[in-house]
């Protein structure tokens, strides 16, 4: 029974879950699907359409067992589901909600994926002489230079005045006006960019209404800021490489971790930095913001109504087990120039906006684009009026994009290293036994990773400011979208 897509929403709060299966084929096509329940286990089978000369077959044909396919099992996570309900049949699409009294949560989350948000660290470190690189052709944009000063650079939907003073005049910050416009030795960074001075007479790089571009190959580089005093450059469109570098010494990736998992789950909590509710109504509205190689740009609306969802997926396509993910359920959008939704949106509440790469943009809308196809036809729009579509992004571990020195898992090691070392300077016993042995918020329910990710984050990350959200469109200078033509 060839099935391409399933995705299993849990709620055990509400001791339920919805089931929602794609197949290659159209329902229609089959004589007869059925859904049963054996022993708490979920079956599913299917018998195809008969054409008009097989219906003078004897009855033992009509009686022969069709396939069958389990769905759930019982003695995987202990549900013993009593009903289904709710049928859904559409296209290739059947969905249905079945009820349980019990759920076995330590064997649902005990084989989990879990993918902790790892800290924002770059692959280059200060006073290192580096050369900034086209990621296509390779061309020298920026010459080697020492960067002495690495600083993170804020976020969108932070007060840039509250987050850091970054000062070039060597007096104190209440002395001098803040500015986050980086010095000659200074390089920033932030969600998937670097920021660093620009020099307007760059021979390398092409300038076309505030548009960077690599002279030799034409590629998208970033945007200028701060009135063409600063350039920010994608991190997805450059690489760069240590000084003495071979010519064929592969390009770095300026992040240690740059996953599209990564990159969402620093959105999400660059845009809401504190917890969303279990269940988001109105106020998990925001916008993406790319500008688009040819001057134009467009905008991605996304309503987050559940965060942290627990899901079971396949652990892989030909195989019937299952594994549990979290996953983010949504409503998204992608629309051109003067969206009409904006004004609305923007008039219910405030609105936080951040703009992300064209690479960026265009993965994500294709992942969610793929993602979507899970649900029927039937439930994804949310209104005839805005006409979102519903869809999932699943946090699982990805393969770093070429580039990066370090994977998600070699990185999180080191993490745990840290941590363990840290543990062997602080030894010491209480009462109840060693430190290591106390029941902390996270020892039930975190893994060795993510304890070793909180420890690091509590040490190392800077702080949020609790500013309301501001739109991030007025750090960068006016954005025409004129013609591609100068290009």
């Amino acid at each position: 029974m060839p099935i391409t897509g399933l995705c299993i929403e849990l709620r055990p709060n509400l001791r339920s879950g919805v089931a929602f299966l794609r197949f290659d084929h159209q329902i229609s096509q089959t004589h007869e699907t059925r859904l049963v329940i054996r022993d708490y286990n979920v079956y599913i089978s299917e018998k195809p359409r008969r054409r008009e000369n097989q219906e003078d077959f004897s009855s033992d044909s009509d009686s022969e067992d069709s396939d069958e396919l389990l769905l759930i099992r019982h003695d995987h996570f202990g549900m013993d589901i009593g009903c289904l309900s709710t049928f859904l049949v559409s296209g290739s699409h059947i969905s249905f909600r079945f009820n349980y009294n019990q759920i076995d949560l330590d064997a649902v989350d005990g084989g989990s994926v879990e993918v902790p948000l790892a800290p924002l660290l770059l692959s280059c470190h200060e006073d290192e002489v580096i050369s900034i690189n086209c990621r296509d052709c390779r061309a020298e944009l920026v010459e080697a230079r020492n960067y002495r000063r690495l600083r993170e650079f804020p976020s969108c939907v932070v007060d840039p005045s509250e987050f850091f003073c970054h000062n070039h005049h060597g007096q104190g910050c209440k002395t001098q006006p803040v500015s986050l416009v980086p010095g000659e030795v200074d390089l920033f960074y932030g969600l998937n960019y670097v920021v660093i001075r620009l020099n307007e007479d760059n021979p390398h790089v092409l300038n076309r209404e505030d548009h960077l571009y690599c002279k030799r190959c034409m590629r998208f580089l970033g945007q200028t800021m701060f009135n063409c005093a600063a350039a920010r450059l994608w991190a997805d469109a450059v690489r760069w490489l240590p000084e003495g570098a071979t010519a064929a010494a592969p390009g770095r990736h300026f992040f240690k971790s740059s996953t599209l998992t990564q990159l969402v789950k620093r959105v999400l909590h660059s845009l809401w930095p504190q917890p969303l509710p279990q269940l988001c109504l109105s106020t998990s509205r925001a916008l993406l913001v790319t500008s688009l190689p040819s001057r134009r740009q467009q905008y991605m609306f996304l309503h987050v109504v559940e965060s942290q969802l627990r899901v079971l997926r396949r652990i892989r396509p030909d195989s019937n087990r299952l594994r549990c993910y979290r996953t983010c359920k949504l409503y998204y959008g992608v629309f051109g120039s003067d969206p009409p939704l904006l004004a609305k949106w923007q008039a219910q509440q405030t609105l936080p906006q951040m703009e992300i790469s064209p690479d960026m943009f265009l993965a994500l809308q294709q992942r969610l684009e793929f993602n979507g196809q899970l649900i029927p036809h039937a439930w994804r729009v949310n209104s005839e009026e805005e006409q979102l579509q519903l869809t999932y992004f699943f946090y699982d571990n990805e393969e770093q994009p070429e580039g990066v020195a370090v994977t998600s898992d070699v990185f999180l090691d080191q993490l745990s290293h840290m941590d363990d070392k840290q543990k062997e300077q602080d030894q010491y016993e209480t009462d109840a036994g060693h430190a290591s042995e106390s029941d902390d918020e996270y020892s039930d329910t975190d893994t060795d990773s993510e304890a070793a990710v909180h420890s690091l984050g509590k040490r190392t990350l800077p702080k949020r400011c609790p500013t309301p959200p501001r739109s991030c469109l007025n750090m960068s200078t006016s954005i025409s979208s004129a013609s591609s033509e100068d290009k």
